[in-house]
């Protein structure tokens, strides 16, 4: 068989894929902000830059990750200390790579604006709740939408009730707005001709992406990629799940029958057995194989929840999702109540056991308010894949649980946004009506969407070519090792983050 039928990716490189995608023009002069030091996007955006000097382009790489007013969440180094101490930083080497492969030093950009004030005034800061915040705007760009991205620290709640530290968002505002105003300068100064950045989320990636647009030039988003793969980038919207799912049909596909489902079944077989690292924390204190002494007359109807605060800040029209998690499970509860025989158990994500107090206290509150015939909290030891085999019927509220009961042979209702509701392999509802009906009338959906799920899980965007793993587990690119500085600027710097944190907090 040939490679598009055994794809190691599911593309076979990021320079085919670029020129699918965008015109000879908007390849022409990209722009690769950075502002993050993890491993991860380091090592990315230097395998970006050489696909686009491969392709004789002209990329214009700004790493700015110690340059932002408010250190970005992803920020580990200070570059003050590391030359201090005569140890590079990931951006100093990566800058040095860049060079060896061929980039000149001028495309090596320093933010263009060296005496920075905002360009237009800065949102007036009525009340500090996720309300208001999210209303937040400068230069017409959502501003509070990208700062409610990152909290504070780990105890901010997602409800509307807390009111965030004022000197925290009056910070985020001015980093978002130095961001915005730095890269709209650099597209207008060099013609930029298409933006690359990390996820498009967080704060300050969020402001490059809305410069971009505001000057109606393409966004390409790049992010972790599958089990087996390196990265992803995609010039489709950040959490664009149709566009996602149709990615997945596509690579279904077009690969031969035997591999997609020996490799979307491995996927799903890893989780089962709790072998899979990126579920690990998830797992971790599940016995595997421990089920729950269940008797039901009628229907096991087992609701998955999903974690919260993961879905809260995107831009939905709430009414089709029952308005949220705990409106949903008081619907599916109302519903259950309707049905002969039906017992209703309710899944708490484990991934709660990670959150804030008060969202675990209104979550534990909807929960009781529901009634359910059996609660199994974040801390149970409960396995999950043994609760689903369980199940006459799953429902989720988007959880990955959901595709994964749907390819246990489970009929799987999904009342919340999710990345697998357009697969067929399981039923998204909308209103109590459907989801009454979903449950006295459930059959399981189609297996193969399942498999295409998980074919995507393991093959999911690109393979690094220009950057090689050694052995050591660090990353080179032109002979050049992208490692960390010396431990101690490690050090230091993480003080000085939270020292700056402490100050904004209070």
């Amino acid at each position: 068989m040939d490679r598009e039928s055994h794809p190691d990716a599911e593309f076979p490189s990021l320079k085919d894929y670029l020129r699918q995608r965008l015109t000879n023009e908007q390849l022409a002069r990209p722009l690769i902000p950075s502002f993050s030091h993890w491993e991860f996007t380091t090592t990315t955006v230097g395998e970006i830059a050489a696909t686009f000097l491969e392709m004789n382009c002209s990329p214009s790489v700004a790493l700015w990750g110690d340059a932002t007013p408010v250190r970005d969440v992803s920020w580990t180094t200070s570059n003050r200390w590391s030359r201090l101490v005569r140890s590079a930083s990931r951006e100093d080497r990566l800058r040095v790579a860049l060079r060896e492969f061929g980039l000149p030093a001028s495309d090596l950009i320093d933010p263009p604006l060296s005496h920075w004030s905002p360009v237009a005034e800065l949102p007036e800061i009525s009340s500090t709740n996720r309300s208001a915040i999210r209303e937040l705007r400068y230069r017409g760009a959502p501003v509070g939408r990208a700062i409610l991205q990152v909290h504070p620290d780990d105890d901010t709640p997602i409800t509307d009730e807390y009111l965030w530290p004022r000197r925290w968002v009056e910070s985020a505002i001015c980093s978002y707005a130095w961001v915005f105003d730095q890269v709209h300068e650099v597209i207008r100064r060099r013609r930029v001709s298409c933006l690359v950045v990390f996820n498009g989320r967080f704060l300050h990636d969020a402001a490059a992406a809305a410069a971009a647009e505001d000057l109606e030039i393409p966004v390409l988003s790049y992010d972790f990629g599958g089990n087996d793969t390196d990265f992803d980038l995609t010039a489709d919207e950040t959490h664009d799940w149709s566009a996602l799912q149709q990615r997945m049909l596509d690579l279904h596909r077009r690969c031969d029958v035997d591999f997609r489902e020996s490799v979307g079944r491995e996927w799903f077989e890893r989780r089962r057995k709790h072998e899979d690292p990126r579920n690990a924390k998830f797992v971790e204190s599940q016995r595997p194989g421990n089920a729950v002494g269940l008797v039901s007359d009628g229907p096991l109807v087992v609701f998955f929840s999903s974690s919260g605060d993961e879905v809260s800040e995107l831009e939905l029209e709430w009414s089709e999702y029952f308005f949220g998690q705990p409106g949903a499970i008081s619907a599916l509860a109302d519903v259950c109540s309707t049905i002969p025989g039906a017992t209703l158990v309710v899944r708490t994500h484990p991934h709660l056991r990670h959150k804030p107090r008060r969202d675990v206290e209104e979550w534990h509150e909807a929960v009781a308010a529901a009634h359910p015939h059996l609660h199994i909290d974040e801390h149970s030891d409960v396995d999950s894949y043994s609760l689903m085999d369980q199940a006459d019927v799953v429902v989720t509220y988007g959880s990955t649980t959901g595709v994964e009961a749907a390819y246990a042979g489970k009929p799987v209702v999904v009342m919340g946004p999710s990345a697998y509701d357009e697969l067929g392999c399981a039923v998204r509802v909308t209103d109590t009506e459907e989801l009454r009906t979903s449950i006295v009338e459930a059959r399981p959906g189609q297996r193969s969407g399942a498999l295409a799920y998980g074919l995507m899980m393991s093959r999911r965007g690109f393979r690094y070519q220009h950057t090689m793993k050694q052995a050591d587990g660090t990353f080179c690119l032109a002979g050049v090792t992208l490692r960390d500085s010396h431990p101690l600027v490690l050090h230091v710097s993480d003080a000085l983050r939270r020292r700056e944190l402490e100050k904004r907090c209070r």
